[in-house]
């Protein structure tokens, strides 16, 4: 890859790519990425690979009279920027107008999120990898901490961290850059024979991370997984740590609150604005604004301001997720819900997907269950349907609870709908953590399939 270049560097390469699109369309786009990452795997103690990567990539969008062309280069040059021109514009003229194009956005409103970006890990990106495996050191630390008479071995742990950079400028005017960094980190633990447990989180802040605690976390989990027997199959109440809400709403909820999905009649909640869709306890909002949000940016895929929206209130359905195409529509605002890459056109998609409560909030969200089901992760959320709302998912590392107390169970699944699970939720912890692009604590629904 070329030398770095440095920012008004990039915005000149951008410039002139524009001033050559805008010979010949009617509106174009520049989208830019740079990014920084370290990455550092342990297995079983011993270091197994340092990676470092550095990555650019610009991304072009034209419209001739509403026929729209994209292409895309990883190279940072004014040449290469050149001929991705070019085959934005040959993409162009053999498109098929599009009546429902919107224009591209102009210049808004802008606030910069809140600790978003942090020096400490630009300087650890710069420095020597022993610090970062430093940190992994720490989850080894923090898991032998945990104080158990079960054998323990950690087969895996690791650390990245990230810097990234975006650019737009498009033919309306708009011209905006905006930077992040990140930290990640994670450790599996098996404990007895065949008991995994694992933990991780990921921060934009060095400072909020506790590698101890995910050591140790991580170890818990699979000390508390050992044993156990099948649950008696069943609607029961059923508890999702936030892990697992993330997990499933990853694959159901959230798609099904895209504009895109909703306007080709692949959601649930087509038609469904305005009525009540879920417990009314339960509010959901996307922020891309939250201060220390992982997906937090002043601007979206395409330019438009960040901002806080109102999707579920009290359980009636308020608003979906927009990018600026699937706004015009349906004849409203884009909610700044751009989502995209260097090599791809933007869709709507969320950013931090937050679950809160009107009430209903307790610290012991196992109250009065007198049998019942914790669930701390699902796998095979990918299978359900986003058009139906329908999932069949394995539960990993469940607990069964029995007036108010925790014991291992194992070979559990759970079979429901999405859109009756937010019917019935009834109480929400305490415990609110981000888990990837979802801010929600443990949640409680009323009954749920349990087959064993």
């Amino acid at each position: 890859m070329n030398e770095r270049v440095g920012d008004e560097d990039i915005f000149d390469i951008m410039h002139s790519g524009l001033k050559n699109a805008l010979e010949v369309s009617d509106h174009a786009e520049i989208y830019g990425e740079r990014g920084d990452m370290l990455s550092i795997e342990l297995e079983r103690g011993i270091v197994k690979t340092v990676k470092r990567v550095k990555s650019a990539g610009i991304g072009v969008r034209v419209v001739i009279a509403r026929k729209m062309g994209f292409s895309y280069t990883t190279r940072l040059a004014k040449a290469e920027l050149e001929e991705c021109v070019v085959q934005a514009l040959k993409q162009a003229r053999i498109s098929e107008e599009d009546p429902y194009f919107p224009g591209l956005p102009r210049m808004g409103q802008y606030t910069d999120p809140e600790k978003t970006f942090d020096a400490r890990i630009v300087d650890l990106l710069a420095g020597d990898p022993g610090d970062a495996i430093g940190y992994c050191m720490e989850m080894l630390d923090g898991a032998a901490e945990y104080k158990t008479r079960e054998k323990v071995i950690i087969p895996e742990a690791a650390v990245a961290a990230a810097h990234d950079e975006t650019y737009i400028i498009n033919s309306e005017g708009v011209e905006l850059y905006d930077t992040g960094t990140y930290i990640s980190a994670g450790l599996t633990a098996v404990a007895g024979e065949d008991s995994p447990g694992s933990e991780g989180k990921v921060s934009r802040m060095l400072s909020e991370m506790d590698f101890r605690w995910l050591g140790r976390e991580a170890v818990r989990i699979a000390v508390e997984s050992i044993g156990g027997g099948r649950i008696e199959p069943g609607e029961l109440p059923v508890v999702f740590s936030p892990r697992a809400v993330q997990s499933l709403l990853a694959y159901t909820l959230i798609p099904e609150l895209s504009a895109e999905h909703v306007q080709r009649k692949e959601s649930p909640y087509y038609g469904k604005r305005d009525t009540e869709v879920a417990s009314g306890i339960l509010n959901i909002v996307d922020d891309g604004t939250m201060p220390l949000g992982v997906n937090s940016r002043k601007m979206d895929g395409e330019g438009v301001p960040s901002q806080s929206t109102i999707l579920v209130e009290k359980g009636v359905l308020k608003n979906f997720l927009y990018d600026s195409y699937t706004a015009s529509r349906d004849g409203v605002d884009s909610t700044g819900n751009a989502i995209r890459s260097y090599d791809n056109l933007p869709v709507p998609g969320a950013t931090n997907f937050i679950l809160n409560a009107v009430d209903n909030t307790s610290e012991d969200v196992f109250v009065d269950i007198r049998d019942g089901l914790y669930i701390h992760d699902v796998i095979g959320a990918h299978t359900a349907s986003r058009a139906s709302g329908d999932f069949s998912v394995v539960a990993q590392n469940a607990r069964g609870i029995r007036k108010g107390d925790l014991y291992p169970v194992k070979q559990v699944m759970l079979v429901g709908n999405m859109q009756e699970l937010l019917q019935d939720v009834e109480l929400l912890g305490t415990d609110t953590r981000q888990i990837y692009n979802v801010v929600s604590p443990s949640v409680r629904v009323r009954r749920l399939q349990v087959v064993s």
